[in-house]
């Protein structure tokens, strides 16, 4: 018995699965019929062990559903963590006395293999004969490979509910970020009507400000936009700090030089002077008073694009521009990331293979996925919660009663409640019934207020038939910030205000009459004020200061650059500064938003069971979640900026390289291809979905799942149905194939074949003296002497009984076959030793010889069965030959 601590946990790991006292399921009761069907046992159970008993979720051949668990053979297979087999119960000490030994159901054989709930051995499959019997190594391994396909559908619906549980919250997050998306919208729409109006009050500031030359330099030197001033012939008379940071050029490099030559880039120099030379002459622009995006050429001849605002103003009766400028490359770049990035998520959601709906608060629905409409045939409509029972065609699990509107699973989660696998059924008209199981949750913000509500339904019908496949489903948003606003203000010698714009003056949150003319310090916190002071002091002693701040206005957190400037009087001494600050709040709450984007993005798609990755318009690998270090033992990180082939290999990339060339043409393919790592070989099903922009495929995203299972499982039902359980010998179904095929080919050449029919001789005899296990082992050695007597292309058979095929192929004349029928003769003639018994086994060979003309497979099975009765007729161990239409 295990200890206290690991039996409690095991205990908790069968709890989990939450299957215990259950009612059948037709899911478990498949693979004990199965299991007692392929080893032709009475009986064959599915056992959970429990605490005090153990209980039968599935039960072939055997009437009661639990029995104590001290006597139960299945809680030693559990506690040794392996196999546990006894092939005669009498004559082990451990089990003669056991009361299931000495009475119902009479157990004189057992084979029980463990099946596992999170590392621990929660009960067994297991097989119960009334007879004792040999159970050897090839039995073993198939009892093993049955317990594993019960271990998998142990625990497939946490598996379902784990996955359900991540799309929740990922529809969860989608809700949320809509919500901020659109507040962000709210805020953008009110900011454009204050940056009006500090547009205008700009405007009013430079005509009251035309005289002050000083005041206008410092403040266009220290602008964080690069201000670009140019004459009526074009040429620059003005280029700031900013400018030099933006463009690399410095400023004595550009004043005199003409603008189009320094910034604008080739293949628009030419409209560029001709818009200026019809400016000059009419004053007429498309762009003054406008802000645009345009590229722009810096110092090292890289392209950048610029956000401009250009104003035009008259000097000494000549037109001049002049223009503020911000590089917007990287808030671009962000923007086609942000997008790029939704494409994933959107490809992810239609790709996966379960439907996902979701609602609002007021019932209205916003999600339908691709596998949704696939289910329902229909599109998300416009319908009432009430009607969604009857639109869309939802019935109880049995299929017929409809489903009721208050038992509808989104409107259930809709009043509240958490839904977990309740069954129902979806039978729209013109398409096949779907069975499903819905789960789902109400969507809650932080605070607790109602969003809405998301369930996903997962076809079970689908499941069945491979129930491995699992993509990925996910969906993202991202929050773009632009356009930060600016703080002017100068500052007189005594630390009083004398000036503030309007965007100051609204970020005090005073009357302007409450600011100008008093001092600094009055208009700060103490606390805000002792963080400025050492920066004031310093300007007040003629020292340029700038630096970054935060500051609670309202309750919120602003990020700003900040710049103070001193002022010279004319001897020279400090008179006072101005200050500049750039409200950065925007850019900095967007980077934070997308690092924990970016966090979500990640966790989201390194937690499902799916390669995911991207593939830039170079074929390079721009994303790859972490299943790649587990699947194919490469960190996310080492692929990046490699394509296919570099990050894997020829071999890993060769099978997908043509559905891959599909998908870069514009069109979505699959295939199925193997990957193996560390003797390990797993079946993957890849699709590959094309990016498209502008009608050109810039990138491809790749979904794979795992197929493995699925593949194994049709396999092994492939070889269970051709294949007898006892001897592994091909049985009756796939000798008659192989028969038609024979006498196919040999129709087409010049050579011949030949069929052996066999029988061992007196083979009851053997079954009623030594026992039907005995018999077994006689029929296991007969088979495999009669493999290792023909060639490896033959095909040697077992009937039924003691009746053997073999088939022979290219066959050249009577003496090949009498040779091999000799052969075997030898062999069977060696005395057979099975363990404490050594017994003397012959066999009678018939042979029927295809030769020539039409062959036909019934004739050749008859010839060959007149064959065996000659040469019985002649005396046992012997054979006797004919060739076809000939009589004994």
């Amino acid at each position: 018995m295990t200890s206290t601590i690991p039996e409690t946990s095991r205990l908790a790991a069968l709890t989990a699965l939450d299957l215990l006292d259950t009612r059948p399921e037709p899911r478990f009761d498949r693979f004990t019929r199965l299991a007692a069907m392929t080893f032709g046992v009475p009986i064959a159970l599915i056992s959970l062990v429990d605490e005090q008993r153990q209980w039968f979720k599935s039960r072939c051949g055997l009437d009661v559903e639990q029995t104590p668990r001290s006597i139960a053979f299945c809680s030693r297979a559990i506690a040794q963590r392996e196999m546990l087999v006894v092939e005669d119960t009498a004559l082990d000490p451990r089990f003669a006395d056991n009361p299931l030994v000495k009475g119902d159901p009479h157990i004189r054989f057992y084979a029980g293999q463990p099946v596992y709930c999170d590392g621990h051995a929660v009960g067994t499959l297991c097989l119960i004969d009334r007879n004792p019997r040999r159970f050897d190594p090839p039995q073993r391994q198939a009892l093993r490979d049955l317990a594993d396909l019960v271990e998998v559908e142990l625990n497939q619906a946490r598996v379902t509910t784990a996955r359900v549980m991540a799309e929740q919250a990922l529809k969860s997050l989608n809700a949320e970020l809509e919500q901020r998306v659109a507040q962000r919208t709210a805020e953008l729409e009110a900011r454009l009507v204050e940056l009006s109006a500090e547009a205008a009050q700009r405007k009013a500031a430079e005509l009251l400000l035309r005289d002050a030359e000083s005041w206008n330099r410092t403040i266009v030197a220290t602008s964080y936009s690069a201000f670009v001033g140019a004459d009526s012939e074009g040429r620059i008379v003005e280029w700031n700090p900013a400018a030099e940071r933006i463009f690399g050029w410095n400023r004595t490099d550009a004043l005199g030089r003409p603008l189009a030559d320094l910034i604008v880039p080739e293949e628009l120099r030419a409209a560029h002077v001709a818009g200026m030379r019809r400016y000059v002459a009419t004053g007429s622009s498309k762009i003054v008073d406008h802000q645009v995006e345009l590229p722009a050429l810096t110092a090292s001849g890289r392209r950048i694009t610029v956000e401009m605002k250009v104003g035009a103003y008259e000097w000494q009766g000549r037109r001049c521009i002049g223009a503020f400028l911000d590089d917007v490359s990287e808030r671009n770049r962000t923007r086609q990331q942000l997008e790029e990035k939704q494409e994933l998520l959107d490809a992810v959601l239609e790709s996966i293979d379960v439907a996902v709906v979701a609602c609002d608060a007021e019932g209205n629905l916003t999600l339908f996925n691709k596998k949704a409409r696939k289910l329902h045939g229909l599109d998300r409509e416009c319908v009432k919660s009430t009607d969604w029972s009857t639109h869309y065609s939802l019935y109880e699990a049995d299929g017929h009663t409809p489903l009721a509107a208050d038992e509808v699973p989104l409107v259930r989660v809709l009043r509240g409640e958490v839904v977990r696998e309740q069954a129902l059924t979806v039978a729209p008209a013109g398409l096949p019934a779907a069975k499903l199981l819905a789960s789902g949750r109400p969507l809650r913000s932080k605070n607790g207020r109602t969003l809405g509500a998301v369930v996903a339904l997962q076809d079970i019908t689908e499941r069945n038939a491979a129930r491995e496949q699992l993509e990925a489903s996910e969906r993202r948003l991202r929050a773009v910030t632009e356009n930060l606003p600016a703080l002017i203000g100068k500052v007189n010698a005594a630390g009083k205000f004398v000036f503030l714009n309007g965007r100051a003056i609204q970020f005090y949150g005073k009357p302007a009459a409450a600011l100008i003319g008093h001092d600094v310090r009055d208009a700060y916190s103490e606390q805000e004020y002792a963080k400025l002071e050492p920066h004031i002091r310093r300007v007040h002693a003629g020292e340029r200061s700038a630096f970054e701040d935060v500051i609670e206005v309202g309750g919120r957190q602003l990020y700003y650059q900040c710049v103070f400037v001193p002022q010279r009087a004319p001897d020279g001494t400090p008179d006072g500064y101005y200050a500049m600050a750039f409200d950065m709040t925007a850019r900095k709450l967007s980077e934070l938003r997308q690092a924990e984007s970016e966090e979500r993005l990640r966790t989201i798609t390194d937690n499902v069971p799916v390669l995911i990755a991207y593939l830039d318009a170079d074929r390079r690998y721009a994303f790859a979640n972490a299943v790649h270090a587990s699947w194919l033992g490469v960190r996310p990180a080492q692929v990046i900026g490699l394509t296919v082939e570099e990050a894997f290999g020829p071999a890993f990339h060769a099978p997908q390289a043509k559905a891959l060339e599909q998908a870069w043409i514009g069109n979505a393919s699959q295939c199925e291809h193997e990957i193996v790592r560390k003797n390990h070989t797993r079946i993957a099903h890849s699709t590959f979905l094309p990016q498209m922009r502008d009608g050109r495929v810039v990138g491809v995203y790749i979904l794979t799942t795992d197929a493995t299972a699925s593949r194994m499982h049709e396999r092994s039902l492939h070889a269970l149905a051709h294949t007898d359980p006892l001897t592994q010998l091909p049985n009756r179904r796939r000798f008659e194939q192989a028969l038609e095929g024979a006498t196919s080919r040999s129709r087409q050449g010049d050579r011949d074949c030949a069929l052996l029919y066999l029988d061992i001789d007196f083979f009851k005899q053997i079954n009623d003296r030594y026992g039907h296990a005995t018999g077994d082992d006689v029929l296991v050695e007969f088979a495999r002497r009669l493999r290792a007597g023909v060639r490896s292309s033959d095909l040697v058979a077992r009937l039924a009984g003691d009746e053997f095929t073999v088939l022979l192929h290219d066959v050249r004349s009577e003496a090949d076959v009498v040779r091999v029928a000799r052969k075997i003769l030898d062999a069977v003639a060696e005395p057979f030793v099975l363990g404490t018994q050594t017994l003397t086994v012959g066999t009678t060979i018939g042979v029927g010889l295809a030769s020539g003309g039409t062959l036909d497979p019934r004739a050749l099975m008859e010839t060959a069965d007149r064959a065996l009765y000659a040469a019985k007729k002649a005396g046992r161990h012997t054979y006797a030959i004919l060739h076809t239409g000939e009589y004994a």
